[in-house]
C-alpha cells in the first residue's frame, strides 16, 4: 500500500518557499548595489554596473530556475488536489520493488516527467492553462534548461525580469494575490525567527516589518509602474506616505530613531476615487486631519485620524 500522500497545500507551501528563496537572492543583490551606487558613480572606471550584474549572472539564473521548480510544485498541487496517483509514472514493472508486499512512501515512486505536467493538468483539471501561460512557462522552463544543463555563455537575466517571473507565478497560482503577506510568512519562520524565545520577543515583529518596508522600496525603485500596480497594488505615479501603522510597529525596534524612516518604503497611497488611505504591506486604512503636530520644533500639519501620529517626526498626539 502506498503512504504518505502529499497534498495541494503541501506542494503549494513548497512552491511558496522556492519562490521567497528566489526573492532572497535578488534583494540581496538590488540591495548590495544600491549601497555600492556611490561608489560606482564616482568611479573613475567604466562600465562598473555591468561588472557587478555580469558577476551576478549565476546567481540570478539559479534564482530563475527555483522559480520554475515552484511552478512545477504549483502545477504537483493542482493534480494531487484531482488524484495523487496521476503523477506516478512508469508501468507496474518499473515501480519499487516488493511495492506490492510493502508499505511504500509516495515518495519513493517515479512522478510524471515535467513536460507532461501541463498535458496531465489540462486532462484532469476544471481550468485548462491559458495560452499566455504556457508561453510565459516555456521561457522560463528554457532558462532553467540551460541553467541546469548546459553552460550557455549568452544566457542573461536580470534582476526585474527575476522578480516579474516571481510575482507572475504567485498571483497566478495564490487565492490571495498578496505577495508581501507571503514574504511576511516566510520571514517569520525563517530559522532565526522560528527560535522561540526570539519570536516571543516584543521587538520581533518590528524587524520583520522594518524589512519588508526595505524590501518594498528596493523592488519598486526596479519595477515599472505598471508592474507595481498590477502585481504590489501600488501606483507609482501616485504619491504616497509613511503607514502610520507600520511606523508604530517599527517604533519598537531596539534604538529606533525617525531618521530610520527615510531608508524605507512609502506604502500608504490614497484609494482611487476614495478619501481613504491604503498600506500595501500591513493593509492599514485610514485618513488624516489637518492639525498642527503639538511636538516641540516639529511643523508637521498632518496626523493619522485614528491614532493621532504626525508623520513628520513620529509624535502621537491627542486627538
Amino acid at each position: 500500500m502506498i503512504s504518505d500522500f502529499p497534498t495541494k497545500e503541501d506542494f503549494f507551501k513548497t512552491s511558496e518557499d522556492y519562490l521567497n528563496s528566489s526573492w532572497d537572492s535578488v534583494v540581496e543583490l538590488l540591495s548590495e548595489f544600491d549601497e555600492i551606487l556611490g561608489v560606482i558613480e564616482d568611479s573613475p572606471h567604466a562600465n562598473e554596473a555591468d561588472r557587478y550584474w555580469g558577476s551576478a549572472k549565476q546567481t540570478l539564473i539559479t534564482a530563475t530556475a527555483l522559480v520554475q521548480q515552484a511552478v512545477e510544485f504549483y502545477i504537483k498541487g493542482k493534480i494531487v488536489h484531482i488524484s495523487p496517483y496521476l503523477l506516478i509514472s512508469g508501468n507496474p514493472q518499473s515501480w519499487p520493488k516488493d511495492c506490492s508486499k510493502n508499505d511504500i512512501p509516495f515518495s519513493t515512486f517515479r512522478s510524471i516527467d515535467a513536460q507532461d505536467l501541463i498535458k496531465v493538468h489540462d486532462t484532469v483539471c476544471n481550468e485548462r492553462f491559458s495560452d499566455k501561460f504556457i508561453q510565459w512557462n516555456e521561457r522560463l522552463r528554457v532558462i532553467r534548461n540551460k541553467a541546469m544543463h548546459t553552460v550557455d555563455k549568452t544566457l542573461t537575466v536580470k534582476p526585474e525580469e527575476v522578480i516579474e517571473f516571481i510575482l507572475f507565478a504567485y498571483h497566478y497560482f495564490s487565492e490571495d494575490k498578496d505577495w508581501f503577506k507571503s514574504r511576511r510568512r516566510y520571514l517569520g519562520n525563517t530559522p532565526v525567527n522560528s527560535v522561540r524565545h526570539i519570536k516571543e520577543e516584543e521587538t520581533c515583529d518590528s524587524y520583520l516589518v522594518n524589512s519588508l518596508l526595505y524590501e518594498f522600496r528596493i523592488i519598486v525603485n526596479v519595477l515599472s509602474p505598471s508592474l507595481t500596480l498590477r502585481y504590489l497594488n501600488f501606483d507609482k505615479k501616485t504619491r504616497s506616505h509613511h503607514c502610520p501603522n507600520c511606523y508604530k510597529t517599527i517604533s519598537k525596534m531596539d534604538f529606533f530613531d525617525h531618521e530610520f524612516m527615510e531608508g524605507i518604503g512609502e506604502t500608504y497611497q490614497k484609494k482611487k476615487g476614495m478619501e481613504v488611505y491604503e498600506c500595501c504591506i500591513c493593509n492599514y486604512s485610514g485618513t488624516f486631519i489637518a492639525q498642527k503636530c503639538g511636538e516641540d520644533d516639529c511643523e508637521g500639519e498632518k496626523l493619522d485620524a485614528k491614532s493621532g501620529l504626525c508623520l513628520s517626526c513620529g509624535f502621537e498626539n491627542t486627538l
